[in-house]
This record gives structure tokens, C-alpha cells and sequence, in this order.
């Protein structure tokens, strides 16, 4: 079940519950950022309620947080031919 918790500034928790529903994920990237959008699919829902988390990352940010990502998958084993 996919779903994205945040906690703002306030220190309250805001949620968003996917639940079984198809999700739609889309990345985009620009030099400075990279933005990964997922959005449920709720035809029944008027646009202004749907279900959808958006998120804006340092692009170094997000390049370093894959590249240890991988470095602890080759030390798993998993990054490897077999």
C-alpha cells in the first residue's frame, strides 16, 4: 500500500493514503532540481480532492542519495551479474 507521511514546521503530521488505488509516479529533473509526483488514479473524485504527493529535491541531493543506494546494494550482493 503505498502512502507518503510529512511532518511540517507546526511538527503535525500530515498523511496521504494511496490505499489499494492505482498510482500514477512521474520524475522530472531540471539541473538544480528533480521532482517526483505521485498521484492516484480517482476518476470519481472532482480534481481539487484527489489524492497526490509532490516533492522538490536538490538534484545533488537526490543523485548522492541514489548513488549510496547503490553502493549498499553492490555491498548486498545485488549489484552484481550472477
Amino acid at each position: 500500500m503505498a502512502h507518503v507521511i510529512i511532518r511540517g514546521d507546526n511538527a503535525r503530521r500530515h498523511e496521504v493514503a494511496f490505499d489499494e488505488s492505482e498510482i500514477k509516479v512521474s520524475l522530472h529533473a531540471s539541473n538544480e532540481t528533480v521532482e517526483l509526483a505521485i498521484e492516484a488514479h480517482d476518476p470519481d473524485r472532482p480534481a481539487e480532492k484527489r489524492r497526490f504527493f509532490l516533492v522538490n529535491i536538490p538534484r545533488h541531493l537526490f543523485s548522492k542519495a541514489m548513488a549510496d543506494l547503490a553502493r549498499q546494494d553492490r555491498k548486498r550482493g545485488q549489484g552484481t551479474n550472477r
